[in-house]
């Protein structure tokens, strides 16, 4: 059986169009399927919990952002989804998560490969946690100036305008840019494996990554591999301004790993504890503002359709 969930505001609008062209190829192929369409923030969640407890196997299929996607995967991780196949059609400003696994965004493509697949993935399941409980994740999850960033850029106007260009990944840019002239550091503490302790005076974000890439293909973690077990880390702290701003560029193509003031690790889990409440993110959603929290990877795995 397929299902799909729609969010048929994805793209500023543009979701319940893309939708229709999809329903036309299914349609032509005489396929039998269940469309839901979410109509409030966490409402893909629900739907995902009430499908994975259908225990047949079947593919269930997202249309949306990143955003959507996560709702389904914070979904379908509280339940057993072992019997579930993903499916996704990207229609996101950043889509990082089908930059990662290199998934198509042609309607036509995309079906094709949804009804009758020839290659899949099995994709880690990572998971963040704070004073208000777990939440799951397929991308990345973070702390600081770059959850900072995914915080502002779902406020800002300028995301449905250079969406409608087709440039929603500048709206990134020129968030960042415009926060870290006013971005405040403050010491941290993180420890890694439960093992290694690190203590920064001045930090500035620490991102907890499964794909390589998060924010529109900034490649944080250019050695990330999803489906290795493990998350890869980018730390950032003790280092000045200006010399992020300089630096920043050379995230786009993963050249920053090397310079000073850049931590890059491998674990299962990582904590952090901050001397203020920082503002977290999972998969770019805004996951409110915490003093302490965990990220790590479940030790499952999602199968998901390449094509």
């Amino acid at each position: 059986m397929f299902y799909f969930i729609v969010n048929p505001r994805a793209r500023s609008g543009q979701g319940i169009k893309i939708w229709e062209k999809a329903e036309r190829i299914l349609s032509a192929g005489n396929t039998e399927y269940e469309v839901y369409f979410t109509k409030y923030t966490g409402h893909a969640r629900e739907l995902a919990m009430q499908i994975s407890m259908l225990s047949l196997p079947c593919t269930l299929t997202v249309l949306g952002g990143d955003g959507t996607l996560n709702e389904v995967i914070d979904g379908l991780a509280r339940k057993d989804f072992s019997h579930i196949t993903l499916g996704y059609i990207p229609t996101g400003s950043g889509n990082d998560f089908a930059r990662g696994l290199g998934i198509s965004s042609n309607i036509t493509a995309c079906i094709n490969s949804i009804l009758s697949p020839s290659d899949f993935a099995l994709v880690d399941v990572g998971m963040c946690h704070t004073s208000e409980g777990n939440r799951y994740f397929l991308v990345s999850s973070g702390i600081g100036y770059d959850a900072d960033i995914c915080r502002n850029v779902m406020k800002t106007p300028m995301k449905k305008a250079l969406n409608r260009c087709r440039l929603g990944r500048l709206t990134y840019i020129f968030v960042a840019l415009k926060l870290l002239l006013h971005y405040q550091c403050c010491p941290v503490s993180v420890r890694i494996d439960r093992k290694e302790i690190h203590k920064l005076p001045a930090f500035y974000f620490l991102a907890g990554m499964n794909m390589k890439q998060e924010g529109g293909g900034v490649k944080f973690c250019p050695k990330a591999q999803y489906q290795d077990g493990l998350l890869d880390i980018c730390l950032v702290g003790d280092i000045p301004k200006l010399k992020i701003l300089t630096l920043f560029p050379t995230a786009f193509i993963g050249k920053h790993t090397g310079f000073r003031g850049i931590h890059m690790y491998r674990c299962r889990r990582i904590d952090i504890i901050s001397k203020m409440p920082l503002p977290v993110h999972c998969d770019g959603e805004s996951a409110g503002s915490h003093r302490h929290l965990t990220i790590l990877n479940t030790q499952k795995q999602i199968k998901v359709i390449l094509k």
